[in-house]
């Protein structure tokens, strides 16, 4: 793995090594307008000649300072474009089971944040690191032709600074990794709370679980924060060696000027080089820590690149066997996969061919989803041989889309595909194609997931695989895709696993409509770092005073005065020499941890507006907008308050000096404060929000894609997903190159407004006046990017602090009541439910039956409290749910269980023996990721865990959707024993007509 300052980026980046050469070319031209820039200022202070070269020399930084800024963001977006669609491309080849095991969320991260870090190391570190190679060589060449004592010393203490910066990097390097380890282990807790945010609401422990989530925020805070403190460390030794190696010089040049060996212009040429000559070093030392982030970043997206395949080969035609034909046959010999102890499957052979339907049968967990998983080539088997000949079509148990909506996600699949409707028409989809997914129900996820494979077929498929196509949908529905899926067999090989019976009637599905849901986000006021914007004052004034007493010392050694008189000046010179460095650290210490506190009181603030929302998008808002507030908060709230002060103290110093020059000053300085922002601003055009949404678009679209890994892989879509990512990101980076343009822009300015002032200012003849306003160009130069990203702050602070009412209590009985209650979902143009009565006594064993998408969800939000009533009266029990989705998350099985209260382990174990899981009463301490179980497994478990938790009535949503007959009909006769209120989803007749009541929602397609 390549180490030292540039990594692995040449290597993985051609813009990487473009920037290289550009900024090497801009920072050799930079040298040279330094030292004119550096002699015309001495030339004009002691002579009032060379005002001319001075101008030129100054807008030439200005124009240098605009491109070098420029092309640094523009190769910044550029990288960052390379390395994503590397890292996507190849976390593909690897397939769904390396980047399940690697974590979905982790390597969201890594391909978002991770990457994003690399603006700081192109914009920052780069520069910094060509210029230090580059200035110091051709400016102490000229101060060795002018003034060789000097030379002298800046060659013995300049070799020190990288010195020191390679000890504390190589110390800090560990800290670094730990820090991204904590980093990618935030998204993946935080996601594993939002995955099982709508189960620990039912229980009555979602709001506790914010405590947690501050906790969380307090392991990433303190482990940031120790590695900040030893790389800021860095930055202080870099800042106190150069401060006082400036002074040393100073102080050098000051007694050979008492004595006579200088003239006054050699030394005020060697006082304004001599600090370019530890500048460039030590802002690479200081900008080192913000590019750790970046490079460790790229290597990890360069030991995913570079690392060799974890699995076997990626192609969805089996893993042995002969290449794609379009035969379409499927066979597989004695196939055996280990699986937790034992085979699953176990010996399985079929073969299948174009016109045949083979129903893979078992129980659940024998090994059904697993056979589909070797067949697509996902798995290796453990034994036997597994054929796909033909391309494949698929649908999973638990179907994942890359696109917002499902008309979006069939055009992925079959780009230009003009049958679009007729197929999703086959599978009663057609009304949902331009409906968000997100609004979907289970039931109608999976029928867009069958239109999908449908479509596959009629455009070449010859292999269509399918995992209980139809278990969450209604008899009706189910009618209608099994015989879509009958009409593709006539030119596939289809391989079904299914536990259902068929069942046939011929009714229409209930539509409802969803609109995008809206919700107020007002931006509130943030609060400013107070500490660290004063720190950040006294710091920068410091810096100011250093300058002042320097140029000062030199201007009263050229008067020959006694040796002692400068006693005190030389005092001054070193105090704030180590002061400015001191403070500094000091400064960034608090403000991070100013905005770290921020950062986690607004994560924790904001867990409980999810628990009051249910929002979808929490993952984004609880990491990327909490991150972006934390990490603007120093950029956009700080600088104006450091700049300001800067401001008004330096003027105050001129107006004691020369009350002309301080107006001058405070004029020029007032105009570049204003004029900088505002022309950063309008030149950008709002390209600081565009970015923002744009990466918020790229990091949910990321996700979206690893998440749909499995299906993307299975329908050879990835690549056009990649490509559609490819765009995406073509189009950040011409807003990058927009922001960039603007923040160039008014850093010139600020170049030109302090030039402007020292040009003025040196025609005085004081030194004083002539070199302090170079010195304010350090923090008026952080205003424009501070202007450019207010926007994006506010919209990240509104999206944190979005409004979200507490929900009022509803009361609570023993029996279920509803008179005349309307229920509609937030965005929908009219009530799912209308006018719905129901009175449910206790222990009573009611099935709610309907064909997918006609309230029967919606109902039981109602009755868990997500959703309120419009209009109606509403007395509702305690209840506990079963969901459809089992909302498992990645830990023990005893923690699983947990979620629903705390409970002994025989507890536990009789929750199970009740779920018909008896097998996993000894698995307490298993480890389970919820896509290493079967979908009947993971309800089961689901539904040990509802039956824990201490409530009147069990609300169960399609308990034996993935259950073999015999085991459904044996949990639901256990349940019955169980004397609470169960209010039973189901598409099942036989099951509905064994219950005490049932409510129709639909058509009465169960009489």
């Amino acid at each position: 793995m390549k180490r030292g300052p540039l990594g692995a980026l040449p290597q993985l980046s051609k813009n990487a090594r473009r920037a290289l050469a550009g900024v090497g070319a801009l920072a050799f031209l930079n040298a040279l307008a330094l030292v004119a820039q550096a002699v015309a200022l001495a030339s004009v202070i002691t002579t009032r000649e060379g005002l001319p070269l001075l101008a030129v020399a100054i807008l030439a930084r200005a124009a240098l300072s605009w491109a070098t800024e420029s092309a640094a963001a523009r190769a910044a977006a550029g990288a960052k474009e390379e390395l994503r669609t590397q890292l996507l491309a190849r976390s593909f080849e690897r397939g769904p089971g390396w980047i399940a095991d690697r974590g979905t969320a982790e390597l969201s991260v890594l391909a978002t944040k991770g990457l994003d870090a690399l603006d700081a190391y192109f914009t920052r570190y780069l520069p910094a690191l060509v210029t230090a190679v580059i200035v110091p060589p051709l400016v102490g060449a000229w101060i060795l032709f002018t003034d060789w004592p000097s030379a002298v010393l800046i060659a013995v203490t300049v070799p020190l600074i990288p010195v020191f910066a390679a000890l504390i990097g190589w110390y800090t390097e560990k800290r670094v990794q730990k820090a991204a380890d904590v980093t990618e282990l935030l998204s993946a807790q935080l996601l594993e709370l939002l995955r099982a945010l709508p189960i620990l609401t039912v229980f009555g422990r979602a709001k506790q679980q914010a405590t947690a989530v501050r906790q969380i925020g307090e392991q990433h805070r303190k482990a940031t924060m120790g590695t900040l403190k030893v790389a800021f460390l860095s930055a202080l030794v870099l800042e106190i060696a150069a401060s006082l190696s400036v002074a040393l010089i100073a102080v050098g040049i000051g007694i050979r000027l008492v004595h006579g060996d200088l003239t006054l212009m050699t030394a005020l040429v060697v006082l304004i080089l001599a600090p370019e000559c530890y500048l460039p070093l030590r802002a690479a030392g200081a900008a080192h820590h913000a590019s750790e982030d970046g490079l460790e970043a790229v290597r990890r997206v360069s030991a995913v690149v570079a690392g060799g395949n974890a699995g076997p080969p990626r192609s969805p035609q089996g893993n042995v066997g002969p290449p794609r034909s379009l035969s379409g046959r499927v066979f597989v010999d004695n196939l055996r996969v280990l699986r937790r102890g034992g085979f699953a499957p176990d010996g399985v052979s079929f073969e299948v061919g174009p016109g045949e339907i083979y129903r893979l049968e078992g129980v659940s967990g024998a090994g059904k989803s697993t056979t589909f998983q070797v067949l697509l080539g996902f798995l290796e088997p453990t034994d036997g041989t597994a054929v796909v000949a033909g391309d494949v079509a698929y649908v999973p148990q638990k179907p994942a889309f890359a696109a917002a909506t499902p008309r979006a996600e069939l055009e992925l699949t079959v780009p230009g595909a003009e049958d679009i409707e007729d197929v999703a028409h086959e599978v009663v989809a057609a009304h949902l194609l331009d409906r968000q997914i997100t609004d979907l129900s289970t039931g109608e996820r999976q029928r867009v997931a069958v239109a999908r494979a449908l479509l596959r077929v009629r455009h070449g498929a010859t292999v269509l695989l399918l995992d209980e196509p139809t278990a969450h949908l209604d008899p009706v529905t189910s009618r209608k895709v099994d015989k879509a899926i009958k009409r593709a067999s006539a030119t596939a090989a289809v391989v079904l696993a299914s536990h259902r019976e068929k069942e046939a009637t011929e009714d229409e599905t209930f539509v409802r409509v969803v609109t995008e849901e809206t919700l107020q986000e007002r931006p509130k006021r943030l609060p400013i770092p107070l500490k660290g914007a004063a720190l950040g004052v006294l710091a920068t004034v410091a810096g100011i005073a250093l300058t002042a007493l320097a140029s000062y010392l030199i201007a009263r050694a050229a008067e020959m005065p006694p040796i002692l008189t400068l006693s005190v000046l030389v005092v001054g010179v070193r105090t704030f020499a180590l002061s400015k460095g001191v403070l500094r650290y000091v400064e960034r210490l608090v403000t991070h941890h100013e905005a770290f506190q921020l950062a986690t009181n607004l994560r924790a603030e904001l867990w409980l507006r999810l628990v009051r929302t249910q929002r979808r998008d929490g993952l984004q808002r609880l990491v990327d907008d909490t991150d972006t507030v934390r990490d603007l908060v120093p950029r956009v709230l700080v600088p104006p308050v450091v700049a300001l002060g800067a401001g008004i103290a330096t003027t105050i110093l001129f107006a004691f000096i020369d009350p002309a020059a301080a107006l001058t000053l405070g004029g020029l300085l007032l105009a570049a404060g204003l004029a900088a922002p505002a022309v950063a601003v309008w030149t950008e055009r709002r390209a600081s929000t565009k970015l923002a949404r744009g990466r918020r678009k790229v990091a949910r679209d990321t996700i979206n894609a690893l998440a749909a890994a499995p299906d993307l892989i299975a329908h050879d879509a990835h690549h056009r997903l990649l490509e559609q990512l490819q765009a995406e990101d073509a189009e950040l980076a011409g807003e990058t190159r927009k922001q960039a343009f603007g923040t160039g822009a008014a850093t010139a300015i600020v170049l030109l407004a302090t030039g402007a002032a020292a040009l003025i200012c040196a025609t005085t003849g004081n030194p004083v006046l002539g070199l302090v306003p170079l010195a304010l160009a350090e923090p008026l130069a952080a205003l424009p990017l501070a202007a450019q990203q207010r926007k994006a702050l506010q919209e990240a602070s509104a999206r944190l602090q979005f409004d979200a009412p507490e929900r009022p209590e509803q009361p609570k009985g023993r029996r279920i009541r509803l008179e005349n209650v309307d229920v509609r979902w937030p965005g929908a143009t009219e009530p799912t439910l209308r006018d719905l009565h129901l009175n449910v006594e206790p222990g009573t064993h009611v099935a709610i039956v309907g064909p997918s998408g006609c309230g029967k969800s919606t109902l039981f939000a109602l009755l868990l409290g997500f959703l309120q009533p419009e209009r109606g009266i509403v007395e509702l029990p305690r209840a506990t749910w079963c969901p459809q989705e089992p909302m498992l998350v990645s830990t023990t099985v005893r923690e699983n269980l947990r979620m629903s209260g705390q409970h002994d382990d025989e507890q536990l174990r009789e929750a199970l023996e009740l779920a018909c899981l008896p097998e996993w009463a000894d698995r307490l301490d298993t480890v389970i990721r919820p896509d290493q179980v079967s979908g009947g497994e993971a309800q089961r478990l689901a539904l040990a865990r509802a039956l824990l938790h201490d409530a009147d009535v069990v609300l169960l949503d399609e308990p034996t959707a993935h259950l073999d007959e015999p085991t459904a009909r044996k949990l639901l006769d256990q349940l019955r024993h169980d004397g609470r209120t169960i209010l039973h989803i189901t598409h099942r007749p036989d099951e509905a007509a064994r219950a005490d009541l049932v409510l129709d929602l639909g058509t009465p397609a169960y009489r």
